[in-house]
C-alpha cells in the first residue's frame, strides 16, 4: 500500500501541483511587476519631461526678467537725466525772470 499525501494524492503528486502552483504564481508576479515597472518607467519618463519644460520655462522667465531689469535700470537713468535737465531748466527760467524783473507769484511751474 502507498501512503497518501493530501485529498488521497501521492506525496509526488502534491509536490508537482504545489511546484506548478509556485511557477505560476511565479509567473504572474513576474507580469505584474513588469507591467508595474513600464508604467512606473513612462510616468517617471513624462514627468521628466514636464521637468524638462519647465526648466526651459524657467530659464526663459529669467532671462525675461534680466532684460526687465537692464531696461528698467536705463529707464531710471533717463528719468534721472530728465529730472536734473527740468531743474536746470527751472533754475535758468528763475535765473532770466530775476533778470527781467517778472513777479514770481505771476507764474509758477
Amino acid at each position: 500500500m502507498v501512503p497518501h499525501g493530501i485529498f488521497g494524492l501521492g506525496w509526488g503528486e502534491v509536490v508537482s501541483i504545489v511546484t506548478l502552483a509556485v511557477v505560476v504564481a511565479n509567473y504572474v508576479k513576474s507580469g505584474i511587476s513588469n507591467a508595474a515597472h513600464e508604467t512606473n518607467r513612462k510616468d517617471m519618463q513624462d514627468l521628466n519631461d514636464k521637468l524638462m519644460d519647465f526648466k526651459l520655462s524657467v530659464s526663459k522667465l529669467t532671462s525675461l526678467l534680466t532684460q526687465l531689469n537692464k531696461d528698467s535700470e536705463a529707464l531710471a537713468k533717463r528719468v534721472d537725466r530728465h529730472d536734473n535737465d527740468l531743474e536746470r531748466i527751472k533754475i535758468d527760467i528763475a535765473q532770466i525772470k530775476e533778470k527781467i524783473g517778472v513777479d514770481k507769484d505771476e507764474h509758477t511751474y
